[in-house]
């Protein structure tokens, strides 16, 4: 489902330098294949969109005012196809996530981390 990053909300409230500076790189150099997976999100009690992961990628689309692909879990097990064994060890990880992101969204937005706005306007230095 291809929605805007402005309706997902974030669940961690940090972005990864090198991650950016290598999602943006591929951007630029168009290398599309070599970006990270398509970002899982699930929906919250009140049918919003909270990153399960991704959270780097989905920041660099939003800064770029880019719609973005993602997958919407509804339920632990959802997740990538059991392709390769990064996937399924991606799809271990997130299961684990899936119930937990709901509170660290709270915890961050206690944080002022309520939107992918406001996690890149924690790292302006890495959009400049």
């Amino acid at each position: 489902m291809k929605v805007s990053p402005e309706i997902i909300l974030p669940s961690q409230n940090f972005l990864k330098e090198r991650t950016v500076k290598f999602i943006l790189d591929c951007l630029f150099s168009d290398r599309l294949d070599d970006l990270p997976p398509t970002p899982l999100v699930r929906k919250d009690d009140h049918g919003r969109l909270v990153a399960i992961d991704g959270h780097n990628l989905i920041a660099v689309r939003r800064h770029r005012e880019e719609d973005i692909e993602v997958i919407v879990a509804e339920t632990a097990q959802d997740g990538l196809p059991p392709t390769s064994e990064g996937n399924i060890t991606r799809n271990q990880e997130l299961a684990e996530k899936f119930d937990a992101v709901l509170e660290e969204q709270k915890k961050v937005a206690a944080e002022s981390i309520e939107s992918f706005d406001d996690l890149i306007a924690k790292y302006p230095e890495l959009f400049a």
